[in-house]
């Protein structure tokens, strides 16, 4: 029993001693500026050190049909055993300290950037957009706010409508493998602000990947997003005025014959509304390749006006044609010729009018019912 009494006293006061050996808040932070904190942990412990990531995304966007933009909250953590102190100097509920910015070079702090980015920046308002978390266990929480703009390849055969796939590499820009390490947080690596938005994309999934190749040189992490983009848009600028115009091709074709100038002008009038919508939308798949689902409809839609312009020129042609009999046969006296003749064009052009008002519009619902199938299938 006396040994045990003995024993703990001294495990009791080597512990006490311990942690008054350790430096308060403000005497680590006056001896930053003489020591070499700036120099890696590895140096002074031999080990390699752990950086943990976790993010926290804030907005998704995308700029361009090929890009992605993400605006999150960078949060790395790892230890540096030179930096703890005595907690009972620190009069906050938190208990770690927030290192002034200005003091950040005196501290050593990973160098990781984004392999794939192709713009970045890190928001400055009103004051720089990043916090340095010193705990009294020498762990420290760097948070940094960015904008990253990374490619974000999108298969161009169901577009408007379809799911992206797009990665995000973080990388250790000088620090190999033996040096420092990088895995993401076990628990909730991704995390969603309440006002987190998308801005007309649907988000899938966010998945962790690890950089698990042997050969690499340094350390890396990557994430995998799945988005499906809103087409509702897309809808109402692109899909419901073409309808309506190819109806008004079909409308066409219920003007009277006669009626000339009203049949062309409508006619006429479909085509460039067709092809007014064309260039919109190649200006806005410009930076597709092959053939998409968006210009197979257009493509369709054209031909359908076209179609109720060529009827309209193929009736008329036929009744000037039956007009000119009537004119050539008008004094002749074999009036039994020219009624055969007249009757068979009548039923010729009239027959075919009647046809068309009823093909064309069968036709164009059998096209939107194999379109939308094929089109909604596609992710």
């Amino acid at each position: 029993m006396i040994f045990l009494k003995n024993f703990s006293q001294i495990g009791y006061l080597s512990l006490l001693g311990s942690i008054h050996a350790l430096l308060s808040w403000k005497e680590l932070e006056n001896s930053l500026t003489s020591k070499n904190y700036d120099l890696a942990p590895w140096t002074y412990t031999g080990e390699v050190t752990r950086i943990t990531t976790h993010l926290i995304f804030t907005h998704v966007q995308s700029p361009a049909f090929s890009e992605l933009g993400f605006s999150f909250h960078l949060i790395q953590e790892w230890k540096d055993v030179r930096l703890k102190y005595n907690h009972s100097y620190v009069h906050f509920a938190g208990k770690y300290v927030l290192l002034n910015v200005n003091k950040f070079d005196l501290i050593w702090t990973p160098d990781s950037y984004i392999t794939n980015a192709i713009s970045e920046m890190q928001h400055g308002v009103i004051n720089p957009n990043v916090f340095i978390r010193i705990y009294p266990n020498g762990t420290l929480v760097k948070s940094t706010r960015l904008t990253v703009r990374t490619p974000c390849p999108l298969t161009p055969v169901g577009f408007p409508r379809g799911s992206q796939t797009c990665t995000m590499g973080f990388e250790s820009y000088s620090f190999t493998t033996s040096e420092v390490s990088m895995i993401w947080r076990n628990y909730n690596p991704f995390e969603f602000r309440d006002d987190f938005s998308t801005s007309g994309l649907a988000l899938n999934s966010v998945k962790r990947k690890n950089c698990l190749q042997e050969s690499r040189e340094y350390p890396c992490l990557k994430l995998q997003i799945e988005i499906v983009r809103d087409f509702s848009q897309l809808i109402l600028r692109i899909y419901v005025p073409s309808v309506f115009v190819v109806i008004l091709g079909w409308i066409s074709m219920w003007i009277d014959k006669g009626q000339v100038a009203a049949r062309t002008s409508l006619g006429v009038l479909c085509v460039l509304s067709i092809v007014t919508q064309l260039v919109g939308v190649v200006s806005i798949d410009s930076e597709l390749e092959g053939v998409i689902a968006v210009d197979i409809w257009m493509a369709v839609c054209m031909f359908f006006t076209i179609k109720s312009l060529f009827v309209f020129i193929l009736v008329h042609n036929m009744k000037r044609r039956k007009d000119k009999m009537k004119e050539r046969y008008k004094d002749n006296s074999e009036t039994t010729d020219v009624r055969f003749e007249s009757a068979w064009c009548d039923i010729r052009y009239g027959t075919l009018q009647n046809v068309f008002r009823v093909v064309y519009p069968v036709l164009f619902i059998a096209f939107n019912i194999v379109y939308w199938t094929f089109f909604l299938s596609v992710y």
